[in-house]
C-alpha cells in the first residue's frame, strides 16, 4: 500500500471533522474522495499533503510516518499537488513557469523537456498563462505537478470550469499520468467522472467513511445504473431512494 491511514481523528475547537479515519490506498490507482462540502475532505488531503496537523492516529506514505519531522521532505519530494487557481503564474510564459518549478525541485532540463512532450504544451511553450483557457491552463499545473515524477499526485477538482472537450482532454492526460507509475487522489463533485475514471471511490459522511470500494462494485451493492444513485443512496438514503 502506498498509502496508510490508521484510526486519524481531528477536531477544530469543538467541532468533529475527522473521527476515526482508516485507509489503504492501493500502488497506482485513480482515488475518488468524495461528499458534502464540509464533510472533512479538504482536510483529509490537506492532512496527506503534510499541510496539516491531527489529533490523533497515524498516516504513512510509502512506508514513512508523516508525524516525524524528519520524513516531511522526503514525502513532499515524492507527491505532486495540482490546486484550482494558479493566478500567481498569470504573467509568466508556460516555459518560464516549468524553468520555475524545475528549478525548485533541481530537476534536469532533460526531465523539462521530456514533461514537455508528455503533456503535448509545445504549441503553448511561448504563450502567457493568463492567455490560456481553462483547459491548458489546467494542463500546464498538471505538468508542473509531475516534473518531479511524484508516486502520489493530489486533483483539487481539477475539471471546474472546464468545457467537455476540454475535460476529455485533461482526463486523457491524466491517464497518462497514471500509465506513468502514480497513483492519483481526487478530490470531486463530478459523479460522472467518478463512474467514467475512478479505480476507487471513498465516501464521506459525518466524518467517518460511509462507504468505499469499486465505482462498479458499489453500483451492483446498492442496485445502481450509474455511480450518484450509489452517493445518494449513501449521503442522503431517503432523498437517494427517491432518484
Amino acid at each position: 500500500m502506498i498509502i496508510e491511514i490508521k484510526n486519524v481523528h481531528k477536531s477544530y475547537g469543538k467541532k468533529k471533522v475527522l473521527d476515526d479515519i482508516s485507509l489503504e490506498v492501493e500502488e497506482n490507482k485513480i482515488i475518488a474522495i468524495l461528499g458534502p462540502n464540509g464533510v472533512g475532505k479538504t482536510t483529509l488531503l490537506e492532512m496527506l499533503m503534510t499541510l496539516k496537523k491531527w489529533d490523533s492516529g497515524e498516516i504513512f506514505i510509502e512506508g514513512l510516518d508523516l508525524k516525524k519531522e524528519s520524513n516531511v521532505s522526503k514525502i513532499r519530494s515524492s507527491i505532486g499537488v495540482v490546486f484550482q487557481e494558479g493566478g500567481m503564474y498569470a504573467y509568466l510564459k508556460i516555459h518560464e513557469i516549468l524553468d520555475l518549478f524545475a528549478s525548485l525541485h533541481k530537476v534536469p532540463k532533460e526531465r523539462v523537456k521530456q514533461i514537455i512532450e508528455m503533456f503535448s504544451l509545445q504549441s503553448h511553450i511561448n504563450v502567457k498563462y493568463e492567455k490560456l483557457s481553462g483547459g491548458w491552463k489546467r494542463r500546464t499545473l498538471l505538468a508542473c505537478a509531475f516534473l518531479n515524477s511524484p508516486k502520489v499526485l493530489f486533483l483539487d477538482e481539477p475539471t471546474t470550469g472546464l468545457d467537455p472537450e476540454a475535460t476529455e482532454d485533461l482526463w486523457e492526460t491524466v491517464k497518462g499520468v497514471k500509465e506513468e507509475g502514480a497513483t492519483i487522489l481526487l478530490s470531486t463533485h463530478s459523479l460522472e467522472e467518478v463512474d467514467m475514471y475512478a479505480d476507487h471511490a471513498i465516501i464521506l459522511k459525518d466524518g467517518k467513511i460511509a462507504e468505499e470500494g469499486q465505482p462498479a462494485e458499489l453500483k451492483e451493492k446498492y442496485d445502481a445504473l450509474y455511480f450518484k444513485e450509489v452517493y445518494f443512496q449513501v449521503v442522503n438514503p431517503k432523498e437517494g431512494n427517491k432518484r
